[in-house]
């Protein structure tokens, strides 16, 4: 049953992407007879017959992806005619109109034509050889979309045109057709067994089935035509041997490569589709080899540019084609309906003709562009909050582009807009921007007044981190940085932790920043440098005469952050010490209380760069500091430079206080960084004041407990800020030694 499901599904699949997609099979006969004349009418059969059956063949011999089945596109083929003109007009020095070829001209057109294609098909098998698919991949969806709702647009006014042009009859049938397509898949939920009919085979015999009744609009009948291999280019060939070969090449190349890049521009927005709409992960290199050389092969047999269609594509993968039977039936399928339709081709009814062309539309449109263009139409907004509008905008502009001029200008148009939108985001999140002291904070643990000061006066310290790499591409932007700098600034830290190379422009870029920031008397402070992996940014900044340098951005934002505060006098000698009574431990004590605290503890004094306790010894008590700074520091010596700092506290704060808790051992080391005062409530004090005054540890224990819920409310504050090497590493150690301080 399984099996039987899977070949219904495959069948079903290439009747879907046959029928919706053979308007753009006859793509050839339709553009040959329209723009060259009746007279290339039998190549155009024969194109059709080649690129309809030899082509896809051999994409399916060479192992292309399944889901991307082949077919001639407009803008290749627009492009691919335009070569023969141009190459016919050029073999006999002719620069008469295009449409005016002589036959002797169309043949040679022909001939060179089709070896111009066969060298644009070369060109796109050696881009898969030299695995650059995913580069074209790279091509934004917008441009794809656009494409897409362009070539919608085209179908719908194409069957408009069919209506205008051959009356009421004709509106009748397309639009039968289409609500037919529409309503048909509601029938087969009621009706079962009518779920082995596709909806675009039914909508197709309705369509034919009105057309003869009604026999109105229907289109002349083209000139008998039959498969004829003498328009087998190899065959034409000869005949550029009397030509100055090495000028039509000249004229030729150009149009070669052009081939080539819209060639493979239609390829790869198939696979766009693909992968965006069904999940789908296609080799693009694989099928770049495919796509080229099965058009080398087919460029010799007399075909037209083929590439992956994806009107087919979807069609096919919609209904349920999902493997080799699926291409294998839409090419039989497509070959026996231009092998048998022959001279008929061309007299099937307008209101068909244009009920194709409706059908093709909804497959072609980009959904999410209409869902979003319709929610603007509803609320009359332009604008909605919190949506990047910036890719719906593009792509409204590339499929009015494609629609009012050309599908190829269209592509080309897509590419420049969305390269210049990347490039206006990349600008920006190559080197960062201007952060201030609102966003990034030192690790010091500080008081509220400090606190309070630091966020009125944010905008005095500048922060810029450099990320990834320094060249060509964002050095312009590094230079515009300082005219960015926030007027009341008096000191910047640039850190380099995270930038990964340099080239010569982005060391000038870094070179002149620094220089304009020192002349503009500020001070300037560069962390990480021993971090980053550049070694010439290190040797230029290294020796950088006025600049001073701190191991990592939380040393420099301390240092910084010290300048604002000493600017101001009063604050900075209030802050020089703090009575022990008066610290935070204390809070909410009564005086009595408090007397009996300080008589308990034992005052000491601790040395700059001494260790108040280490890493990994037994608790021996909570510090209250009363003059001094204090650093925790991950590792187990005081004297680790290379040791994290987890927090640095002042005047009127503690630290150590889980030993008052539990007395188990610390997992930090505590450093002064200055000349230090303070009080040790050791063991034996705290035993006595729980047994004496059971009250006041009381409240002791929940002002530990407030300071706790800050701090980790502050550690939790820094990591979503700030990004670390291994941010939960950093926030287990940090959250670790803050709860067994």
């Amino acid at each position: 049953m399984h099996k039987n499901t899977n070949i219904y599904n495959e069948t079903k699949g290439g009747i879907e992407s046959t029928l919706l997609g053979f308007s753009t099979s006859i793509g050839p006969i339709l553009l040959f007879v329209g723009i060259l004349g009746t007279q290339s009418l039998g190549a155009a059969y024969w194109a059709t017959l080649v690129t309809a059956t030899v082509v896809p063949a051999l994409c399916l011999l060479l192992r292309g992806h399944a889901a991307i089945l082949p077919s001639t596109r407009t803008a290749s083929l627009t492009t691919y005619i335009a070569l023969v003109i141009q190459l016919g007009l050029a073999s006999s020095g002719s620069t008469g109109p295009a449409g005016m070829l002589s036959m002797q001209q169309l043949l040679l057109g022909l001939a060179a034509g089709s070896l111009t294609f066969a060298l644009a098909s070369a060109l796109i098998l050696l881009a898969g050889l030299l695995r650059l698919g995913n580069i074209f991949k790279m091509i934004p969806s917008t441009v794809t979309s656009g494409i897409g709702n362009g070539t919608a647009l085209l179908l719908v006014w194409l069957a408009i045109q069919q209506v205008v042009h051959n009356g009421w009859t004709t509106a009748l049938i397309a639009g039968t057709m289409l609500l037919c397509y529409l309503l048909w898949p509601k029938v087969q939920a009621r009706i079962q067994w009518l779920r082995h009919v596709p909806s675009t085979l039914m909508a197709l015999a309705i369509g034919l089935a009105l057309g003869a009744n009604m026999g109105g609009g229907m289109q002349a009948a083209a000139a008998p035509v039959t498969a004829d291999a003498a328009w087998i280019a190899i065959q034409l060939w000869p005949m550029l041997m009397d030509q100055h070969f090495g000028h039509l090449l000249i004229v030729g190349l150009p149009g070669a490569i052009a081939l080539a890049l819209v060639m493979i521009l239609e390829s790869t927005s198939a696979i766009g589709v693909m992968e965006m709409r069904f999940g789908l992960h296609i080799d693009a290199n694989r099928q770049l080899v495919v796509l080229g050389g099965s058009n080398v092969a087919g460029a010799m047999l007399g075909a037209v540019p083929c590439t992956g269609s994806p009107l087919r594509c979807v069609a096919n993968w919609s209904a349920g084609g999902r493997g080799v039977g699926a291409a294998v039936t839409s090419l039989l399928l497509t070959g026996a309906l231009v092998l048998l339709g022959g001279s008929w081709l061309l007299a099937l009814p307008s209101g068909v003709v244009a009920g194709l062309f409706l059908l093709q539309a909804p497959l072609m449109v980009d959904r999410h562009f209409v869902q979003r263009l319709g929610e603007m139409l509803r609320t009359r907004s332009l604008h909605r909050n919190g949506t990047a509008d910036l890719g719906f905008w593009i792509t409204l502009v590339i499929s009015l582009a494609g629609f009012f001029g050309s599908l190829i200008w269209a592509c080309f148009m897509g590419i420049g807009l969305s390269a210049l939108a990347v490039l206006r985001q990349v600008s920006n999140k190559l080197t960062a921007q201007w952060a201030y002291l609102d966003r990034y904070r030192s690790r010091r643990v500080r008081s509220a007044g400090e606190i309070a000061n630091l966020a009125r006066q944010h905008h005095r310290v500048g922060v810029l981190r450099l990320t990834g790499h320094l060249f060509f591409g964002n050095s312009s932007r590094i230079t515009q940085l300082l005219e960015e700098l926030h007027g009341d600034a008096v000191a910047v830290v640039i850190d380099v932790s995270q930038v990964h190379d340099v080239d010569p422009s982005g060391l000038a870029a870094v070179n002149w920043i620094v220089r304009a920031l020192l002349d503009c008397q500020l001070t300037v402070v560069v962390t990480g440098l021993k971090r980053t992996a550049s070694g010439e940014l290190h040797e230029l900044l290294g020796h950088f005469i006025g600049v001073e340098h701190r191991v990592d951005l939380d040393y420099g934002l301390e240092h910084c952050e010290e300048l604002v505060l000493q600017s101001a006098t009063v604050q900075a000698m209030a802050l020089l010490s703090v009575p022990l009574g008066k610290n935070s431990l204390l809070a909410d004590l009564s005086e009595d209380d408090i007397t009996t605290v300080l008589m308990l503890g034992e005052h000491r004094e601790v040395a700059k760069g001494q260790a108040l306790f280490l890493r990994d010894d037994l608790a021996d008590g909570v510090w209250l500091l009363e003059e001094g700074a204090v650093s925790i520091l991950a590792g187990g010596a005081y004297d680790d430079s290379a040791a994290s700092r987890l927090a640095t506290f002042g005047p009127g704060q503690f630290v150590g206080e889980m030993g008052y808790i539990d007395g188990k051992v610390r997992s930090a080391t505590a450093r002064a960084d200055t000349p230090v005062r303070a009080m040790l409530l050791d063991k034996a004090s705290i035993a006595a004041l729980i047994e004496r005054q059971p009250t006041a540890a009381l409240i002791i224990t929940r002002n530990i407990a407030r300071e706790l819920s800050h701090r980790v409310r502050s550690t939790s504050a820094m990591l979503t800020e700030e990004s670390t090497d291994n941010p939960s590493e950093w926030a287990n150690s940090s959250l670790s030694a803050f709860s067994r301080l």
